[in-house]
Protein backbone atom coordinates (compact mmCIF):
# COMPACT_ATOMS: atom_id res chain seq x y z
CA UNK A 1 0.00 0.00 0.00
CA UNK A 2 2.83 2.52 0.99
CA UNK A 3 4.61 2.10 -2.31
CA UNK A 4 1.15 2.12 -4.08
CA UNK A 5 0.64 5.74 -2.38
CA UNK A 6 4.16 7.16 -3.21
CA UNK A 7 4.38 5.69 -7.19
CA UNK A 8 0.57 5.50 -7.60
CA UNK A 9 0.82 4.08 -11.08
CA UNK A 10 4.62 2.93 -12.74
CA UNK A 11 2.18 3.51 -15.88
CA UNK A 12 5.25 3.09 -18.11
CA UNK A 13 9.32 2.80 -17.84
CA UNK A 14 11.52 6.00 -19.09
CA UNK A 15 12.82 2.84 -21.21
CA UNK A 16 15.53 3.12 -23.75
CA UNK A 17 13.80 3.10 -26.73
CA UNK A 18 14.99 2.61 -30.54
CA UNK A 19 14.86 5.34 -32.90
CA UNK A 20 11.69 5.82 -34.83
CA UNK A 21 11.83 8.74 -37.46
CA UNK A 22 8.62 10.53 -37.64
CA UNK A 23 7.64 14.37 -39.07
CA UNK A 24 6.71 15.96 -35.28
CA UNK A 25 5.60 19.73 -34.66
CA UNK A 26 8.03 21.93 -33.32
CA UNK A 27 6.47 25.01 -31.12
CA UNK A 28 9.28 27.46 -31.87
CA UNK A 29 8.53 27.25 -36.18
CA UNK A 30 11.06 24.21 -37.10
CA UNK A 31 10.42 23.26 -40.44
CA UNK A 32 8.27 19.62 -40.48
CA UNK A 33 10.88 18.23 -42.64
CA UNK A 34 14.15 19.67 -41.33
CA UNK A 35 16.53 17.94 -38.78
CA UNK A 36 14.77 18.36 -35.25
CA UNK A 37 16.29 19.94 -32.95
CA UNK A 38 15.03 18.55 -28.78
CA UNK A 39 14.19 22.48 -26.98
CA UNK A 40 13.25 23.03 -23.63
CA UNK A 41 10.55 24.91 -25.13
CA UNK A 42 9.05 22.09 -27.01
CA UNK A 43 9.03 19.66 -24.21
CA UNK A 44 7.00 22.33 -22.23
CA UNK A 45 4.81 23.10 -24.90
CA UNK A 46 4.12 19.66 -25.95
CA UNK A 47 4.29 18.02 -22.23
CA UNK A 48 1.69 20.92 -21.18
CA UNK A 49 -0.75 19.84 -24.19
CA UNK A 50 -0.14 16.28 -23.83
CA UNK A 51 -0.84 16.48 -20.00
CA UNK A 52 -4.48 18.76 -20.24
CA UNK A 53 -5.47 16.55 -23.11
CA UNK A 54 -4.82 13.59 -20.74
CA UNK A 55 -6.56 15.48 -17.26
CA UNK A 56 -9.77 16.93 -19.54
CA UNK A 57 -10.44 13.59 -20.71
CA UNK A 58 -9.48 13.50 -24.55
CA UNK A 59 -7.45 10.10 -24.51
CA UNK A 60 -7.89 9.79 -28.18
CA UNK A 61 -6.41 13.44 -28.68
CA UNK A 62 -3.63 12.51 -26.20
CA UNK A 63 -2.84 9.32 -28.41
CA UNK A 64 -3.37 10.83 -32.05
CA UNK A 65 -1.76 14.32 -31.39
CA UNK A 66 1.08 14.08 -29.61
CA UNK A 67 3.30 11.59 -31.50
CA UNK A 68 4.58 8.82 -29.73
CA UNK A 69 7.82 6.99 -30.33
CA UNK A 70 7.63 2.81 -31.59
CA UNK A 71 7.07 1.55 -27.94
CA UNK A 72 5.04 3.80 -26.55
CA UNK A 73 2.51 3.38 -29.84
CA UNK A 74 2.19 -0.13 -28.63
CA UNK A 75 2.41 0.22 -25.09
CA UNK A 76 -0.76 2.38 -25.06
CA UNK A 77 -3.61 3.74 -26.54
CA UNK A 78 -6.92 5.56 -25.58
CA UNK A 79 -8.54 3.02 -24.01
CA UNK A 80 -5.32 2.41 -21.96
CA UNK A 81 -5.04 6.15 -21.18
CA UNK A 82 -8.61 6.19 -19.65
CA UNK A 83 -8.41 2.63 -17.42
CA UNK A 84 -4.82 5.00 -16.09
CA UNK A 85 -6.66 8.08 -15.27
CA UNK A 86 -10.54 6.37 -13.95
CA UNK A 87 -7.56 4.33 -11.80
CA UNK A 88 -5.85 8.11 -10.63
CA UNK A 89 -9.33 9.59 -9.76
CA UNK A 90 -10.89 6.65 -8.28
CA UNK A 91 -7.76 6.36 -6.35
CA UNK A 92 -6.76 10.44 -5.05
CA UNK A 93 -10.41 12.65 -6.35
CA UNK A 94 -10.58 14.92 -8.81
CA UNK A 95 -7.80 17.08 -10.18
CA UNK A 96 -7.48 20.65 -8.31
CA UNK A 97 -4.63 21.86 -10.30
CA UNK A 98 -1.09 22.05 -11.14
CA UNK A 99 1.38 23.05 -8.81
CA UNK A 100 5.32 23.66 -10.55
CA UNK A 101 7.26 22.51 -13.71
CA UNK A 102 10.67 21.62 -14.22
CA UNK A 103 12.44 19.75 -17.19
CA UNK A 104 15.40 17.99 -16.43
CA UNK A 105 17.75 15.81 -18.95
CA UNK A 106 18.44 11.79 -18.72
CA UNK A 107 20.89 10.91 -21.17
CA UNK A 108 19.81 11.03 -24.81
CA UNK A 109 15.77 11.84 -23.25
CA UNK A 110 14.19 14.92 -22.32
CA UNK A 111 11.80 14.85 -19.18
CA UNK A 112 9.13 17.47 -18.67
CA UNK A 113 8.01 17.24 -14.78
CA UNK A 114 4.58 18.91 -14.31
CA UNK A 115 2.97 18.78 -10.43
CA UNK A 116 -0.25 17.39 -10.24
CA UNK A 117 -3.13 18.30 -7.29
CA UNK A 118 -5.51 16.20 -6.87
CA UNK A 119 -8.14 16.27 -3.92
CA UNK A 120 -6.39 13.89 -1.65
CA UNK A 121 -3.00 14.03 -3.07
CA UNK A 122 -0.58 15.50 -5.17
CA UNK A 123 1.58 14.03 -7.66
CA UNK A 124 4.25 14.69 -10.27
CA UNK A 125 3.44 13.49 -14.15
CA UNK A 126 6.71 12.87 -16.11
CA UNK A 127 6.43 12.64 -20.14
CA UNK A 128 9.46 11.42 -21.53
CA UNK A 129 10.57 12.49 -24.76
CA UNK A 130 13.49 11.45 -26.94
CA UNK A 131 15.86 13.39 -29.13
CA UNK A 132 13.44 13.24 -32.16
CA UNK A 133 10.68 14.60 -29.64
CA UNK A 134 8.36 11.76 -29.47
CA UNK A 135 7.33 10.87 -25.98
CA UNK A 136 8.72 8.09 -25.02
CA UNK A 137 7.63 7.24 -21.44
CA UNK A 138 4.67 8.44 -18.89
CA UNK A 139 4.63 8.00 -14.91
CA UNK A 140 3.47 9.42 -11.64
CA UNK A 141 6.11 9.92 -9.04
CA UNK A 142 5.91 11.52 -5.47
CA UNK A 143 5.27 15.07 -5.58
CA UNK A 144 8.45 17.39 -5.44
CA UNK A 145 7.09 20.79 -6.00
CA UNK A 146 7.35 23.35 -2.72
CA UNK A 147 5.44 26.43 -2.88
CA UNK A 148 8.45 29.49 -3.40
CA UNK A 149 7.50 32.26 -0.90
CA UNK A 150 10.31 35.11 -2.18
CA UNK A 151 7.77 37.68 -1.82
CA UNK A 152 9.12 39.85 0.80
CA UNK A 153 7.04 40.46 3.74
CA UNK A 154 5.40 44.06 3.82
CA UNK A 155 6.78 46.69 5.75
CA UNK A 156 5.32 46.68 9.72
CA UNK A 157 4.29 43.06 9.57
CA UNK A 158 6.41 39.96 11.41
CA UNK A 159 5.71 36.06 10.86
CA UNK A 160 6.25 33.84 13.81
CA UNK A 161 6.45 30.20 12.01
CA UNK A 162 4.33 27.52 14.92
CA UNK A 163 4.04 23.74 15.08
CA UNK A 164 0.60 22.56 16.71
CA UNK A 165 -1.74 19.50 16.05
CA UNK A 166 -3.25 16.72 17.31
CA UNK A 167 -1.42 13.78 18.99
CA UNK A 168 0.51 11.79 15.38
CA UNK A 169 -0.31 14.64 13.44
CA UNK A 170 1.68 17.50 13.89
CA UNK A 171 1.59 20.41 11.49
CA UNK A 172 3.78 23.62 10.26
CA UNK A 173 1.37 26.67 10.88
CA UNK A 174 2.64 30.59 10.22
CA UNK A 175 0.72 33.70 12.39
CA UNK A 176 1.39 37.25 10.86
CA UNK A 177 0.89 39.98 13.77
CA UNK A 178 0.46 43.65 12.81
CA UNK A 179 2.98 46.22 14.22
CA UNK A 180 2.04 47.01 17.17
CA UNK A 181 2.12 44.76 20.80
CA UNK A 182 -1.54 43.69 20.69
CA UNK A 183 -3.30 41.40 21.75
CA UNK A 184 -4.65 41.52 18.31
CA UNK A 185 -8.24 40.11 17.11
CA UNK A 186 -7.06 36.82 14.40
CA UNK A 187 -8.41 34.48 11.99
CA UNK A 188 -7.76 31.17 11.61
CA UNK A 189 -7.80 30.17 7.72
CA UNK A 190 -9.40 26.97 6.86
CA UNK A 191 -8.15 25.04 3.64
CA UNK A 192 -10.40 23.68 0.94
CA UNK A 193 -10.33 20.42 -0.81
CA UNK A 194 -7.29 18.74 -1.59
CA UNK A 195 -3.72 18.66 -0.06
CA UNK A 196 -3.09 22.17 0.46
CA UNK A 197 -0.29 24.07 1.93
CA UNK A 198 -0.56 26.84 4.97
CA UNK A 199 -1.19 29.10 1.47
CA UNK A 200 -3.20 27.32 -0.03
CA UNK A 201 -1.00 27.33 -3.48
CA UNK A 202 -1.94 26.93 -6.93
CA UNK A 203 0.32 27.81 -9.55
CA UNK A 204 1.67 30.78 -9.21
CA UNK A 205 -1.25 32.19 -6.70
CA UNK A 206 -1.36 32.18 -2.34
CA UNK A 207 -4.92 33.16 -1.44
CA UNK A 208 -3.90 32.51 2.32
CA UNK A 209 -1.18 34.53 2.00
CA UNK A 210 -2.73 37.51 0.18
CA UNK A 211 -5.38 37.34 3.33
CA UNK A 212 -2.63 36.62 5.79
CA UNK A 213 -0.71 39.49 4.63
CA UNK A 214 -3.73 42.13 3.96
CA UNK A 215 -5.55 41.57 6.97
CA UNK A 216 -2.40 41.74 8.88
CA UNK A 217 -1.68 45.15 7.63
CA UNK A 218 -5.09 45.98 8.78
CA UNK A 219 -4.47 44.90 12.48
CA UNK A 220 -5.70 41.43 12.29
CA UNK A 221 -3.58 38.31 13.24
CA UNK A 222 -4.17 35.57 10.84
CA UNK A 223 -2.74 31.53 11.86
CA UNK A 224 -2.49 29.73 8.51
CA UNK A 225 -1.11 25.84 7.96
CA UNK A 226 -0.48 23.33 6.03
CA UNK A 227 -3.08 20.73 6.13
CA UNK A 228 -2.99 17.26 7.15
CA UNK A 229 -3.54 16.10 4.27
CA UNK A 230 -0.43 17.91 3.02
CA UNK A 231 1.78 16.99 5.75
CA UNK A 232 0.52 13.54 6.42
CA UNK A 233 -0.96 12.47 3.15
CA UNK A 234 0.43 8.62 2.97
CA UNK A 235 -0.77 8.03 6.44
CA UNK A 236 -4.57 9.65 5.99
CA UNK A 237 -4.80 7.51 2.72
CA UNK A 238 -4.10 4.06 4.26
CA UNK A 239 -6.59 4.73 7.14
CA UNK A 240 -10.28 3.61 5.97
CA UNK A 241 -11.60 5.13 8.39
CA UNK A 242 -10.76 8.48 7.52
CA UNK A 243 -13.51 11.51 6.83
CA UNK A 244 -13.66 15.45 6.84
CA UNK A 245 -13.36 15.25 10.94
CA UNK A 246 -9.21 13.81 10.77
CA UNK A 247 -9.19 15.98 7.18
CA UNK A 248 -10.32 19.38 8.28
CA UNK A 249 -12.54 19.89 11.27
CA UNK A 250 -10.38 18.97 14.08
CA UNK A 251 -7.39 20.54 12.91
CA UNK A 252 -9.47 23.99 12.44
CA UNK A 253 -10.52 23.54 16.40
CA UNK A 254 -7.11 22.68 17.27
CA UNK A 255 -5.98 25.83 15.81
CA UNK A 256 -8.19 27.85 17.37
CA UNK A 257 -7.16 26.77 21.10
CA UNK A 258 -3.49 26.81 19.99
CA UNK A 259 -4.29 30.57 18.98
CA UNK A 260 -6.07 31.68 21.72
CA UNK A 261 -3.24 30.50 24.04
CA UNK A 262 -0.71 32.94 22.16
CA UNK A 263 0.27 36.46 24.06
CA UNK A 264 -0.36 38.37 20.50
CA UNK A 265 -4.08 37.59 20.12
CA UNK A 266 -6.79 38.39 22.23
CA UNK A 267 -8.56 34.98 22.73
CA UNK A 268 -12.33 36.20 23.06
CA UNK A 269 -11.63 37.73 19.34
CA UNK A 270 -10.89 34.95 17.43
CA UNK A 271 -12.53 34.02 13.91
CA UNK A 272 -12.72 31.45 11.73
CA UNK A 273 -12.89 32.11 7.85
CA UNK A 274 -13.55 28.61 5.94
CA UNK A 275 -12.63 28.30 1.89
CA UNK A 276 -14.79 26.05 -0.33
CA UNK A 277 -14.46 22.61 1.65
CA UNK A 278 -13.62 24.53 4.72
CA UNK A 279 -16.78 26.92 4.34
CA UNK A 280 -18.54 23.60 3.95
CA UNK A 281 -18.07 22.85 7.11
CA UNK A 282 -17.89 25.77 8.94
CA UNK A 283 -21.45 24.21 10.96
CA UNK A 284 -19.40 21.73 12.21
CA UNK A 285 -16.76 23.40 13.21
CA UNK A 286 -18.48 25.80 14.87
CA UNK A 287 -19.80 23.20 17.43
CA UNK A 288 -16.06 21.45 17.51
CA UNK A 289 -14.57 25.01 18.51
CA UNK A 290 -17.69 27.03 20.55
CA UNK A 291 -15.20 29.49 21.68
CA UNK A 292 -14.68 31.23 18.09
CA UNK A 293 -16.41 35.05 18.26
CA UNK A 294 -17.61 33.89 14.40
CA UNK A 295 -17.15 32.80 11.30
CA UNK A 296 -16.96 33.11 7.09
CA UNK A 297 -17.94 30.87 4.94
CA UNK A 298 -16.05 31.89 1.44
CA UNK A 299 -16.84 29.99 -2.02
CA UNK A 300 -18.93 27.91 0.37
CA UNK A 301 -22.04 25.23 -0.62
CA UNK A 302 -24.60 23.49 1.28
CA UNK A 303 -24.97 21.29 -1.68
CA UNK A 304 -23.27 17.80 -1.23
CA UNK A 305 -19.54 17.40 -2.46
CA UNK A 306 -21.24 13.99 -4.79
CA UNK A 307 -23.61 16.20 -6.51
CA UNK A 308 -20.83 18.98 -7.23
CA UNK A 309 -18.16 16.33 -8.99
CA UNK A 310 -20.68 15.71 -12.45
CA UNK A 311 -21.31 19.64 -12.51
CA UNK A 312 -17.35 20.38 -12.45
CA UNK A 313 -16.37 17.85 -14.76
CA UNK A 314 -18.99 18.68 -17.42
CA UNK A 315 -17.95 22.66 -17.38
CA UNK A 316 -14.71 21.55 -17.78
CA UNK A 317 -15.52 19.33 -20.83
CA UNK A 318 -17.85 22.09 -22.39
CA UNK A 319 -15.23 24.82 -22.31
CA UNK A 320 -14.70 24.30 -26.11
CA UNK A 321 -18.49 24.02 -26.98
CA UNK A 322 -18.50 20.33 -27.62
CA UNK A 323 -18.77 16.89 -25.64
CA UNK A 324 -16.51 14.31 -27.56
CA UNK A 325 -17.28 10.71 -27.25
CA UNK A 326 -14.63 10.46 -24.74
CA UNK A 327 -15.95 13.45 -22.61
CA UNK A 328 -18.94 12.45 -22.67
CA UNK A 329 -18.25 8.91 -21.17
CA UNK A 330 -16.04 10.30 -18.49
CA UNK A 331 -18.48 12.60 -17.57
CA UNK A 332 -21.10 8.93 -17.07
CA UNK A 333 -17.76 7.24 -15.15
CA UNK A 334 -18.17 10.38 -13.05
CA UNK A 335 -21.86 10.68 -12.02
CA UNK A 336 -21.91 6.50 -11.60
CA UNK A 337 -19.03 7.54 -8.92
CA UNK A 338 -20.67 10.54 -7.22
CA UNK A 339 -24.02 8.40 -7.34
CA UNK A 340 -21.97 6.07 -5.36
CA UNK A 341 -20.36 8.57 -2.85
CA UNK A 342 -23.99 9.94 -2.62
CA UNK A 343 -25.36 6.84 -1.36
CA UNK A 344 -22.52 5.19 0.29
CA UNK A 345 -23.92 1.92 1.27
CA UNK A 346 -23.65 1.06 -2.19
CA UNK A 347 -19.44 1.04 -1.61
CA UNK A 348 -17.57 -1.92 -0.71
CA UNK A 349 -15.48 -2.11 2.42
CA UNK A 350 -11.92 -2.05 0.74
CA UNK A 351 -13.24 0.26 -2.75
CA UNK A 352 -12.07 3.68 -3.22
CA UNK A 353 -14.60 5.68 -4.57
CA UNK A 354 -13.66 9.84 -6.01
CA UNK A 355 -10.30 8.91 -4.06
CA UNK A 356 -12.44 7.95 -0.43
CA UNK A 357 -13.50 4.93 1.48
CA UNK A 358 -16.57 4.26 2.37
CA UNK A 359 -16.48 6.17 5.91
CA UNK A 360 -15.36 8.99 4.28
CA UNK A 361 -18.46 9.15 1.97
CA UNK A 362 -20.70 7.86 4.92
CA UNK A 363 -19.64 10.81 7.45
CA UNK A 364 -20.93 13.31 4.92
CA UNK A 365 -23.90 12.03 3.92
CA UNK A 366 -24.75 12.53 7.25
CA UNK A 367 -23.66 15.63 7.65
CA UNK A 368 -26.85 18.28 7.30
CA UNK A 369 -25.08 21.76 6.84
CA UNK A 370 -28.13 23.41 6.58
CA UNK A 371 -29.66 22.16 9.58
CA UNK A 372 -26.37 23.13 11.32
CA UNK A 373 -26.17 26.67 9.68
CA UNK A 374 -29.02 27.56 11.08
CA UNK A 375 -28.44 26.82 14.09
CA UNK A 376 -25.45 28.51 14.50
CA UNK A 377 -25.92 31.58 16.66
CA UNK A 378 -22.57 33.56 16.12
CA UNK A 379 -22.09 36.27 13.43
CA UNK A 380 -21.38 34.67 9.83
CA UNK A 381 -20.38 36.46 7.13
CA UNK A 382 -21.12 34.58 3.48
CA UNK A 383 -18.98 35.93 0.71
CA UNK A 384 -19.13 34.60 -2.93
CA UNK A 385 -17.48 35.22 -6.00
CA UNK A 386 -19.87 35.19 -9.43
CA UNK A 387 -17.12 33.92 -11.50
CA UNK A 388 -16.61 30.60 -9.29
CA UNK A 389 -17.47 27.58 -11.84
CA UNK A 390 -16.16 24.98 -8.64
CA UNK A 391 -19.10 26.07 -6.39
CA UNK A 392 -21.09 27.69 -8.64
CA UNK A 393 -23.43 31.16 -8.21
CA UNK A 394 -26.57 29.04 -7.40
CA UNK A 395 -24.92 27.78 -4.28
CA UNK A 396 -24.21 31.09 -3.16
CA UNK A 397 -28.59 31.70 -4.13
CA UNK A 398 -29.24 28.90 -2.46
CA UNK A 399 -27.79 29.51 1.42
CA UNK A 400 -28.66 33.45 0.80
CA UNK A 401 -32.40 31.90 0.22
CA UNK A 402 -32.62 29.80 3.05
CA UNK A 403 -29.87 32.03 5.72
CA UNK A 404 -30.70 35.47 5.26
CA UNK A 405 -33.49 35.94 7.39
CA UNK A 406 -31.18 34.94 10.38
CA UNK A 407 -29.77 38.11 12.13
CA UNK A 408 -26.53 36.79 12.32
CA UNK A 409 -26.05 36.12 8.74
CA UNK A 410 -24.67 38.67 5.77
CA UNK A 411 -23.75 38.05 2.67
CA UNK A 412 -21.53 39.41 0.11
CA UNK A 413 -20.92 38.50 -3.47
CA UNK A 414 -18.13 39.90 -6.03
CA UNK A 415 -18.99 40.61 -9.31
CA UNK A 416 -15.69 38.96 -11.37
CA UNK A 417 -14.23 37.20 -8.58
CA UNK A 418 -13.28 33.40 -8.81
CA UNK A 419 -13.11 30.46 -6.41
CA UNK A 420 -9.74 31.57 -5.50
CA UNK A 421 -11.63 34.56 -3.95
CA UNK A 422 -9.44 36.54 -6.90
CA UNK A 423 -10.82 38.64 -9.90
CA UNK A 424 -10.71 38.18 -13.30
CA UNK A 425 -12.57 38.45 -16.39
CA UNK A 426 -13.90 36.31 -19.68
CA UNK A 427 -14.67 32.46 -19.15
CA UNK A 428 -13.99 31.22 -16.04
CA UNK A 429 -11.75 28.14 -16.35
CA UNK A 430 -8.72 26.58 -14.80
CA UNK A 431 -5.85 28.44 -16.88
CA UNK A 432 -6.57 31.57 -15.05
CA UNK A 433 -5.38 29.46 -11.58
CA UNK A 434 -1.84 29.91 -13.47
CA UNK A 435 -1.80 33.81 -14.01
CA UNK A 436 -0.25 35.65 -11.16
CA UNK A 437 -3.32 37.07 -9.21
CA UNK A 438 -4.26 38.47 -5.73
CA UNK A 439 -7.06 38.15 -3.32
CA UNK A 440 -9.89 41.08 -4.38
CA UNK A 441 -9.12 43.94 -2.55
CA UNK A 442 -12.84 44.85 -1.51
CA UNK A 443 -13.31 40.83 -0.20
CA UNK A 444 -10.50 41.70 2.29
CA UNK A 445 -12.22 44.92 3.37
CA UNK A 446 -15.50 42.98 4.00
CA UNK A 447 -13.74 40.41 5.94
CA UNK A 448 -11.93 43.25 8.35
CA UNK A 449 -14.62 44.85 8.66
CA UNK A 450 -16.98 41.72 9.68
CA UNK A 451 -13.90 40.74 12.89
CA UNK A 452 -13.45 44.49 13.49
CA UNK A 453 -17.41 44.97 13.93
CA UNK A 454 -17.72 41.79 15.76
CA UNK A 455 -15.68 41.84 18.63
CA UNK A 456 -16.93 40.97 22.02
Amino acid sequence: MEKRLRILLTMLCLALLGMASCKVKDPEGQEKNAPFAMTEAYARTEGAAYLEDLLEGRYEDAYGNHPHDSAMTKAVGPERYEEIFIQVIQTYGEFVGYTGEEISEKGDYTIYTRGLAFRTASLNANVVFDKKGLISGFNFTPHTFEAQDDAPLPQGLREEEKTFGLEGFPLQARITLPEGEGPFPAVVLVHGSGPNDMDETIGPNKPFRDLAWSLGQKGIAVFRYDKRTYTHGQAVAQDKGFTVQGETIDDAAEAVRFVSSLPEVDGSRIFVLGHSLGAHLVPRIAEAAPEAAGFMMAAGMLTSLPELFPYQVEYLAMLDGTLSPEEAENLDRTRELAEKARYPERIGADESVLGAYKAYWEDLAAYDPLGMAKAMVKPVLVLHGERDYQVPLKEYEIMREALEEKENYSFRLYPGVNHLLMEGEGIPSPAEYQVKNQVHPPLVEDVAEFIKGNQR
